[in-house]
């Protein structure tokens, strides 16, 4: 008779560890699947952007992704020939101008992916075309003003000499 208490609580000890092993890995388990949700609950502004922010806007309206673009395009080109005149007035650090001239570089890219997803119909997509080589044009005149600046003994003056020269001027849009 005392091996079968000994065998009883033998199983009974198995069983309550047993029990214990599979509460403990449950929670575990939880515990683990649980903070790997934590991350997208997490803002993603803490993040540093490397690159572009992937912040295009989505119409359902073709023809009111065109509008948004070209009048956010006009407000862009306005603002960049607004900063390039304050540069040419006052004399800033090499770094202000890069600045302004690098996120410039990022918003004309982010317009053109804006457009890109824009899925024109027929009727639209002349306008579509002619939008696009405009943004890719100031694309192109934003890299030039880069190149000129980054490279510049005399910021200012090359400036005025980019004004001057280059025909600095509101591209047309549709």
């Amino acid at each position: 008779m005392t091996t079968d208490k000994k065998g009883n609580e033998s199983t009974n000890n198995i069983k309550k560890i047993n029990k214990k092993g599979i509460i403990l890995t449950s929670i575990l388990v939880i515990s683990i699947i649980g903070a790997s949700f934590i991350v997208w609950f997490l803002p993603s502004e803490n993040i540093q952007n490397s690159g572009m922010s992937n912040m295009t806007i989505s119409f359902l309206d073709p023809n009111d992704t065109l509008t948004s673009v070209n009048s956010q395009f006009l407000l862009l080109q306005n603002e960049v020939q607004d900063q390039i005149n304050y540069a040419k007035a006052n004399s800033v650090n090499e770094t202000y101008i890069s600045d302004v001239i690098n996120v410039s570089i990022i918003q004309n890219n982010e317009l053109m992916q804006t457009l890109l997803n824009g899925q024109p119909n027929q009727s639209l997509m002349p306008n579509y075309v002619e939008l696009m080589n405009n943004l890719r044009d100031y694309s192109l005149y934003l890299q030039n003003v880069k190149n000129i600046t980054s490279n510049s003994l005399n910021m200012s003056q090359d400036l005025k000499n980019l004004g001057n020269n280059s025909g600095l001027h509101q591209l047309s849009v549709l």
